[in-house]
């Protein structure tokens, strides 16, 4: 039972050590499939599945142990919805259980589902004593539901207390980058992430997606250069040689493309490509799909990026009409066709939360739309969307930028199709 226990704590605080998971009981081996489902690569996805698949016949009678097996094989098949109501199913019969509460989670993360995993996770702390080895790291997940439910200084008070109770809890430090960038603390939230990375290795958890919060900062404070060399040392430093990491390579690129297109990011694109070339083949998440259709985008392999978006459309999940103007609206925008692009992201990227992912991660889709107007000269549109939007809440080098060129759109000059309804 000792080991179980440690296990979970290692499960929630993202530090599960495989290898013993892989030489222990079935437990074990079920903690572990969900930590490499966790990561929402197809690799891992299809070592999860044998793992699943090795376990013993569980005894008919432990319905706890077959709920969760259940749950597994949704996910495993990529049916999150089912795997997460499973999971909450698990939650709300043994409202002690940290390992579904953590399934839940991150799933509702998967599926871009913030309301329901505020929900989740404020409704599961009762459960647990206030020295359980567990409550500081799912007072970090509760954290991280607050700030993506808008509920940033609920948010921040939890950070401290989850870091007071574990200094090292990645995931809460990880809630506080996103609450200092919610509130427009490029500087501060920069420096943050120097200070708590400093001295650690490649074996710290979301070490990538970390540096590329740290990026995004220097981003927007436009500090192009240590951006350039973050990317190099932070992001492209992969833990792993086959890996989804590079969703934040990706849309990282994007944003430096969109903001300085002066920049020669050639190399750095076709280097990306290679590592997303084979994905058609393993094509499952709609996250991870749409940061390969941007590259295959991108670098101008146009058949590529249609042979997966129709892989996406017939893979038997109902995908969003909305989403579907972010895939094209992303495709129009590398073709030249600013126009399109602007029409289809201003009236899709509310719904964007559809593919999953963080309000930072999907702010692509507005930054883009914004662009895409403006190369368009659709001062309606562009004003519509930096009225609605999430980025110009805030102010700074870039974002000045963007602000003056608005301003600079002669009446004249200006587009007059209007705003989109």
């Amino acid at each position: 039972m000792k080991e179980v226990e440690s296990a979970i704590v290692q499960l929630v605080s993202m530090k599960l050590d495989h290898d013993r998971c892989r030489r222990s009981g079935a437990a074990l081996h079920l903690i572990l499939a969900m930590d490499l489902l966790c990561s929402m690569e197809r690799p891992a996805v299809l070592e999860a599945t044998s793992v699943l698949a090795a376990l013993p016949e569980s005894d008919p009678s432990d319905a706890r142990t077959e709920a969760m097996r259940s749950a597994l094989g949704f996910w495993a098949a990529g049916d999150l919805v089912a795997a997460r109501n499973g999971f909450q199913t698990l939650v709300d019969t043994y409202p002690g259980d940290a390992v579904s509460i953590y399934a839940v989670h991150m799933l509702d993360f998967f599926l871009g589902d913030a309301p329901h995993m505020l929900a989740t996770t404020t409704d599961s702390l009762a459960a647990f004593a206030p020295d359980d080895p567990v409550i500081g790291y799912l007072h970090g997940l509760h954290a991280f539901a607050l700030e993506e439910n808008g509920l940033i200084e609920a948010a921040i008070e939890r950070c401290r207390l989850a870091l007071a109770l574990n200094a090292d809890d990645i995931y809460a430090m990880h809630a506080m980058v996103h609450c200092l960038y919610e509130t427009g603390r490029h500087e501060e939230g920069a420096r943050y992430i120097r200070d708590y990375m400093r001295g650690r290795d490649a074996s710290t958890p979301m070490r990538i997606h970390v540096w590329w919060h740290y990026a995004l900062f220097e981003l927007y404070a436009d500090n192009i250069q240590e951006v350039l060399a973050c990317y190099r040392i932070g992001i492209r430093r992969k833990t792993s040689l086959r890996s989804a990491e590079d969703l934040d390579a990706v849309t990282l690129l994007w944003r430096l493309a969109l903001i300085r297109p002066q920049l020669d990011l050639s190399a750095y694109w076709r280097s990306l490509y290679q590592d997303w070339e084979p994905y058609l083949e393993e094509s499952w998440y709609l996250f991870n799909d749409f940061h390969a259709y941007l590259t295959y985008c991108q670098v101008g392999e146009y058949g590529r990026a249609d042979a997966l978006l129709d892989a996406v459309l017939t893979r038997g999940k109902e995908v969003p009409e909305e989403m579907v103007d972010v895939f094209l609206g992303f495709r129009s925008f590398t073709t030249g066709d600013y126009a399109d692009a602007a029409e289809r992201l201003a009236r899709s990227y509310h719904r964007a939360f559809a593919m999953g992912g963080s309000n930072a991660q999907r702010d692509v889709v507005e930054l883009t739309g914004i662009e895409a107007a403006l190369r368009s000269r659709n001062y309606e549109l562009a004003a519509h969307l930096r009225e609605s939007g999430r980025i110009f809440r805030h102010r700074g080098p870039v974002l000045d930028e963007y602000a003056a060129r608005l301003a600079g759109l002669r009446p004249s000059e200006r587009h007059t199709q209007g705003v989109l309804k």
